[in-house]
């Protein structure tokens, strides 16, 4: 098996994701957008698992790493410009560099990704969103997207198309790679005043959730019908509570920070004992919004 020069291998993914955990990859790659067919038709011939990163927010990877090809797009996939009322963002876009890019364009209604640590491919895959201050997810802005099929193929489709439901769609399978989207404007303003209001989301997010920690952001969805995540954890008593190094934020009960050696085994029993003793204690069964790998 020949191996394509854009390919590494036994590269560790703990740099490429949020929490600071996770073990090494057997394949790794940051392709550019011509490298990308090739590297996945490489992966495709050879039966050899894939697996897309953006800034490995919302994850965990195991402590074992992934025996098959990580592909990261945040440092390649990066192209972000205007054309008409569409914005056209790379999959490998950082979200807040999108939420500012819109607001100077005059572009409102992209308020509340500034303070979310992924990029548009990741956000798009999961219908990524904000519960609190003004309620968005992804479906209220994307207008249609470009994915890269395993054998090479390219299809245009919708967030409708992929099922978007709170913070899941069918692109979670991992068997398709999102490599550009367009967003509609869907109203526009003045950008000062859109800026004000994005840094007033911002601002919002820092005073209740701990942006300065290694977290994967929320790690449980809010439960339909009901108080918050956070809320059931706290009133749990869970608040604080730490398993090796991982630990419930003393500032939100939802978010999970890594003090500095948890491992991937740590995180997986803090979650399990969170979902037990909610359960136990609030009678809800809390679903994790985090993904797994593998």
């Amino acid at each position: 098996m020949n191996l394509p020069k854009e390919i590494q291998t036994d590269i560790l993914l703990t740099p490429y994701t949020t929490w600071k955990i996770g073990g090494k990859a057997k394949y790794f790659t940051e392709p550019t957008p011509e490298e990308l067919p090739q590297v996945i038709k490489w992966a495709f011939t050879n039966n050899i698992p894939t697996y897309f990163i953006g800034r490995g927010s919302n994850l965990l990877i195991d402590d074992a790493g992934l025996p098959g090809l990580v592909i990261v797009t945040r440092n390649s996939l990066t192209d972000l410009q205007r054309e008409d009322d569409v914005i056209i963002a790379g999959s490998g876009v950082f979200l807040p560099h999108l939420s500012q890019f819109a607001a100077k364009q005059g572009f409102s209604g992209f308020e509340f990704l500034i303070g979310i640590p992924g990029t548009v491919g990741g956000a798009i895959a999961m219908n990524a969103g904000l519960t609190v201050f003004r309620p968005r997810e992804m479906t209220s802005i994307v207008k249609d997207f470009d994915v890269l099929n395993l054998d090479g193929s390219v299809e245009t489709l919708t967030m409708k198309d992929i099922d978007a439901q709170y913070r899941q769609t069918n692109l979670l399978d991992g068997k398709r790679l999102i490599v550009e989207a367009r967003f509609i404007l869907e109203h526009s303003g003045d950008p000062e005043e859109i800026k004000k209001n994005t840094f007033a989301h911002l601002a919002e997010r820092k005073r209740k959730q701990p942006l300065d920690k290694p977290t994967a952001g929320s790690t449980f969805k809010s439960p339909r019908g009901s108080k918050s995540a956070g809320w059931c954890i706290e009133q749990a008593g869970l608040k604080g509570f730490q398993i090796g190094g991982a630990r419930v934020s003393p500032v939100h009960a939802n978010w999970i920070e890594n003090l500095g050696n948890a491992t991937s085994h740590d995180v997986r029993e803090l979650i399990n004992h969170i979902q037990d003793v909610v359960r136990e204690k609030i009678g809800i069964n809390l679903e994790t919004e985090v993904c797994f790998l593998p």
